[in-house]
């Protein structure tokens, strides 16, 4: 069945469904946004103990005031309040991974476990210092201070990075695939990336399980001439997270992770990225999720929280995305040139296959999702929220240049001063669904 929005509305109850989620402002916990939140809130602003309810702060600063009065009872007015999309670093219940045991799949090269290792080094960081242990010949590696490089001409190496320091960093050039496993790794290079990567090939890296690791930038990046250096954690060729550790990024001069290649999540992994200087995740050539909990929060003006050159696949795990940022503008021949912030920005096909998706972009003229491509959505529950205000660009849920496909899951869009979907090439959702809403400020499909 085919459907041209704002052509088609059927409306139906989704009372049920709605109760499954929670919605902004709802302090009372009730399911419903009305005068009562609004009596609830002005009894807790007026409290001594005014953060004893997560739900109390409506515009999401970080502090429960009148000013979040004043936001519930715009929603109130609105008639129609959004749902709430918080990060979330829970644990989460997957199915175990499916190891690719095919020679000739183009993803068997993404898995570990195809691949041996038969020498190991170990960097342990300290401070302004770092020790190495294991030197395979065919490797050299130079230490100044905590900053450490590796220079290796052979394959089958894996290095573990353990240790901690406040000014030191891991950069490494090879022409060999390699694993790198953090180890309880803690490392900010006040200078540049904090993890380095100028081989084009493969990186493995681990995220052993029981481990903490965290890796941070600084606001100003040393150069070095024809050699790129994008984000805290850098790297020219694809990069494969696996392991069921954590790993928390903090990008305060440029992205948070990029590769020149792509970039895949396997089930188990915890990735926390916070971004104040551009985009969350940025990968050229394709941007795989299958499965694990990723969180990103961005508040770079006109930056991405995902930011994907290539194919995007959604298959598994929970990922969310918080964008805050204000418009880019450039003055060009033609006018004005307006660059907003989008929670995914994917340029070619995004596929979402399963898992879970939960994106929200609050800034002037913010997209939760901006695809130039087509969307083809076959199961998976997708969240989408543009709460920002239309002064420079327009907030819209889906910006979409190509056509929308959904025949499974649920699909939820919202926009609070646009259009919630903005597909150029229509929209297709296959027979067998439950309901199908529209108004003027949401969309929801679910089968």
């Amino acid at each position: 069945m085919k459907l041209k929005i704002l052509l088609f509305c059927m409306v139906a109850s989704l009372t049920a469904a709605a109760a499954t989620y929670t919605f902004v402002g709802d302090v009372n916990n009730d399911g419903e946004v009305n005068i009562a939140d609004v009596t609830s809130l002005v009894n807790i602003v007026l409290s001594e103990d005014a953060s004893s309810n997560a739900m109390a702060d409506v515009n999401e600063d970080d502090e429960v005031s009148v000013a979040d009065i004043t936001s519930l009872v715009n929603l109130v007015l609105d008639s129609e309040a959004p749902r709430k999309v918080t990060l979330d670093d829970s644990d989460l219940t997957e199915a175990a991974d499916v190891v690719e045991d095919d020679e000739d799949a183009p993803a068997y090269g993404d898995y570990i476990e195809n691949a041996s290792f038969t020498s190991t080094v170990t960097i342990t960081y300290d401070g302004n210092s770092a020790a190495v242990s294991g030197r395979p010949t065919g490797v050299s590696i130079t230490t100044s201070g905590a900053h450490v490089t590796v220079i290796s001409a052979i394959k089958n190496v894996k290095y573990v990075l353990t240790g901690s320091s406040s000014d030191g960093s891991f950069k490494i050039y090879s022409e060999k695939k390699f694993c790198l496993t953090l180890n309880g790794l803690d490392l900010t290079n006040p200078s540049g990336a904090a993890i380095n990567n100028q081989c084009g090939k493969t990186l493995y890296l681990v995220l052993p399980e029981g481990t903490d690791n965290h890796l941070a930038d600084g606001e100003t990046y040393t150069e070095v001439e024809l050699e790129d250096q994008k984000a805290a954690f850098f790297s020219e060729g694809q990069i494969i997270f696996s392991g069921k550790g954590r790993l928390n990024v903090d990008a305060v001069g440029k992205s948070g992770i990029t590769s020149d290649d792509y970039i895949r999540f396997r089930p188990g992994t915890h990735i926390n990225i916070n971004s104040s200087a551009n985009h969350g995740v940025k990968a050229n050539d394709g941007i795989f999720i299958d499965g694990g909990v990723l969180n990103i929060r961005v508040t770079a003006n006109g930056a991405k929280g995902i930011n994907c050159g290539g194919v995007m696949e959604v298959n598994g795990g929970r990922t969310t995305v918080i964008t805050t940022g204000a418009p880019v503008i450039e003055s060009t021949e033609l006018g004005n040139d307006t660059t907003s912030c989008a929670a995914l920005k994917a340029d070619t096909l995004l596929t979402i296959t399963g898992g879970t998706l939960c994106l929200k972009s609050s800034g002037d003229g913010g997209k939760g999702i901006n695809c130039n491509n087509n969307i083809v959505m076959t199961d998976g529950n997708v969240t989408i929220v543009a709460q920002g205000v239309k002064d420079l660009a327009a907030p819209k849920g889906v910006k979409c240049d190509g056509t929308l496909s959904v025949t499974s899951g649920a699909f939820y869009t919202y926009s609070s001063k646009s259009k919630p979907l903005d597909v150029a090439g229509g929209v297709t959702v296959s027979d067998g669904y439950r309901a199908y809403t529209e108004t003027e400020r949401s969309v929801n499909i679910e089968f």
